[in-house]
């Protein structure tokens, strides 16, 4: 059949969703971006990530990301590639979190973080992140039939993937964000920052030394 069946369909979104509400890189780093440069910074983070997801869906139908599941090498390159940038992303955190300590910011400030930012954030984050690779290379292949066309089954499944994408960590990034300022207290936006370092470095030391 040219295109996929519902089920295929349905099945695919399904394990996006899971996927997405399991936390992990991409949420942290979308939650890092509007903690510091409020929600079009997030938005502008997942727009960068789905972009991400353009490139290794593209390199799984080229064929270009079963170099990443067969050699050691590449994907140990990219992996420690990854996780530094992870660590450089925490250390900006803690970074703020110290800023925000000695200073007061004023309500109504310029956001740290401008939209640019958050998509360059999430577009490299999500190129230098293996496991992603991994994913087009072995699973998403699964979800398209022997008898269906693979460029048009492809984009239908990258489609539904960036719609989950674009819903779940904007959405989760906006009643977070939302939560944190009915919550605000003193010093509150300092610890968070250092919390959302400190998961980031965390995240980066664990890619680094416990590969897949």
């Amino acid at each position: 059949m040219l295109g996929l069946s519902w089920a295929q369909l349905g099945s695919f979104v399904a394990l996006c969703l899971v996927l997405a509400a399991t936390p992990g890189a991409n949420l942290t780093v979308v939650l890092g971006c509007a903690r510091q440069g409020g929600q079009r910074a997030a938005v502008a983070a997942t727009v960068g990530l789905t972009l991400g997801k353009v490139f290794w869906a593209a390199g799984s139908v080229l064929g270009l990301a079963t170099l990443l599941a067969t050699s050691r090498v590449a994907y140990d390159t990219l992996r420690l590639a990854g996780a530094a940038y992870l660590i450089w992303l925490g250390v900006q955190s803690l970074r703020s979190a110290r800023r925000r300590s000695d200073v007061q910011l004023p309500e109504g400030a310029a956001p740290e973080l401008s939209a640019y930012g958050g998509f360059r954030r999430g577009l490299i984050g999500d190129l230098l992140n293996p496991k992603v690779g991994i994913f087009y290379t072995t699973v998403f292949p699964q979800f398209i039939g022997p008898d269906d066309a693979v460029v048009p089954a492809a984009a239908a499944l990258l489609v539904a993937h960036a719609a989950v994408l674009m819903t779940w960590y904007p959405g989760t990034s906006y009643v977070l964000t939302r939560v944190g300022r009915r919550l605000a207290r003193p010093g509150l936006s300092a610890v968070l920052d250092r919390l959302m370092g400190s998961v980031l470095i965390g995240l980066g030391i664990r890619l680094a030394v416990v590969p897949l």
